[in-house]
């Protein structure tokens, strides 16, 4: 085989492999002798049906098949022969001589490889870490959250106000004609929670059960149907039922459900602050290690294949929908998901290597734990941990996780901390 390879860019390469005339015809006629063996035609057993009929009624067909079958065995002998990984599928660009029985079979493929780049020295990172203390105010609040989130509803049959949840049915209509999940029955939504389109729960407040309303809203700019967003829309609401909230109280049954000792108050605050110190110490760390990686990526020039940002952007999308319950995926105008397909996509190259570089291998006890920490979400712990240790798959996904852990670890250790005072309040919001 005869071999060339152009650099089309930084990461990108072409491929012009041409494969000599005899060893395409000896593929044809292994191909053949298989359909001659196996082919039935009427008038005919398998095996005696003339060479002349096979090749008059299948050749170009064989010829097509023998051909993908020397570019499918080829291909990966040439990427090894000239040390190129491709990252993602190579494409072929161009097959020459398909039908030339004495010429050498040509064909042409692009690809991009793995990026190569330099890292930063670790300890030029400047990052930051928040410390936040916990006060008893912060404590209140938690507790005022969990009675929110323990609350009970119970019917009403006064005008629904915020805070109230409404069961309802609604259609609704676009430029006057039904669209694509325009409407939906028995759905709860609480006044005020803006799990809506803007207006829709405004519109909604001092409705009575079994009263029907008509909206005239406007789907946001960004909304995630494309064909739907910035577009006006009418809808009509039957409200079924309206519900008052009711805080759960500080009782032994509120006790019991946030895994406090007792159901006295101070207990009750005890394990509200050791559930909010892990909250906390999870969170900090969460962020310091996201920073640390925002430094990373800032410092690190590195060229990202197309081909791994677009798998990427279709791992988000399908992760996207299958959180929002939407099946109009080709309608879907996800605003974002290559900003984020990128940098998961450069995170994953700097990663990668940073565990080559430094030899990184799975640490076996910290395995143990996160395989502990998945097993112990599950009724069956047990059951849940032998899984993971019996399946490959299973085992190998902890493993990267851990790999990753370790690197960034790894990172941490050498960057520059300084410590950073912050509210628990501030903490927990997402633009800190």
């Amino acid at each position: 085989m005869q071999v060339s390879v152009e650099k089309t860019s930084q990461i990108g390469r072409r491929l012009t492999i041409s494969i000599p005339a005899a060893d395409v015809q000896s593929e044809i006629n292994q191909r053949m002798n298989q359909v001659l063996r196996n082919k039935k035609i009427d008038g005919f057993r398998p095996g005696k049906v003339p060479k002349h009929m096979v090749q008059q009624k299948y050749g170009e067909e064989i010829r097509h098949e023998a051909i993908g079958k020397i570019i499918e065995k080829s291909l990966p002998l040439i990427l090894q022969q000239e040390a190129l990984a491709p990252a993602g599928k190579p494409e072929i660009e161009q097959v020459l001589n398909v039908n030339e029985e004495n010429k050498d079979l040509t064909y042409i493929v692009g690809f991009e490889i793995f990026p190569e780049f330099t890292l930063p020295d670790f300890s030029t990172l400047q990052v930051e870490q928040y410390q936040a203390d916990i006060l008893e105010s912060d404590v209140d609040k938690a507790i005022d959250n969990l009675c929110n989130q323990l609350a009970t509803f119970a019917p009403v049959e006064r005008e629904a106000k915020d805070g109230d949840r409404l069961i309802i049915d609604y259609t609704s209509l676009l430029n006057g004609k039904k669209y694509e999940n325009s409407s939906n029955q028995d759905v709860s939504i609480e006044l005020g929670a803006h799990t809506f389109i803007d207006g829709f729960e405004a519109g909604l407040v001092g409705a009575k059960a079994n009263e029907t309303r008509e909206l005239s809203l406007i789907f946001p700019s960004e909304w995630r149907m494309e064909k739907l967003a910035g577009k006006p829309v009418s809808f009509t609401v039957t409200i079924k039922s309206v519900s008052e909230k009711k805080l759960a109280e500080l009782d032994e049954s509120f006790a019991k459900k946030i895994g406090a000792d007792n159901s006295d108050l101070a207990s009750i605050r005890s394990k509200v602050r050791a559930n909010l110190e892990k909250q906390v110490s999870h969170l900090v760390l969460e962020k310091t290690k996201k920073q640390a990686l925002d430094k990373l990526l800032e410092k690190t020039e590195i060229q990202l294949p197309a081909a791994l940002v677009q798998n990427e952007v279709a791992l988000l999308h399908e992760d996207l929908h299958r959180k929002m319950g939407d099946k109009a995926h080709d309608t879907c105008n996800h605003h974002g998901l290559e900003e984020d397909a990128s940098r998961r996509v450069a995170l994953s190259l700097l990663l990668r290597e940073i565990v080559k570089l430094e030899k990184l291998t799975p640490d076996k006890e910290k395995i143990r734990k996160k395989i502990l920490e998945i097993a112990k979400a599950y009724g069956n712990a047990e059951f849940i941990e032998n899984m993971y240790y019996e399946s490959e798959e299973l085992l190998s996904g902890v493993q990267n996780t851990v790999l990753v852990d370790q690197a960034i670890d790894l990172i941490l250790a050498k960057a520059t901390i300084t410590l950073k005072p912050i509210t628990v309040e501030a903490l927990f919001k997402h633009d800190v």
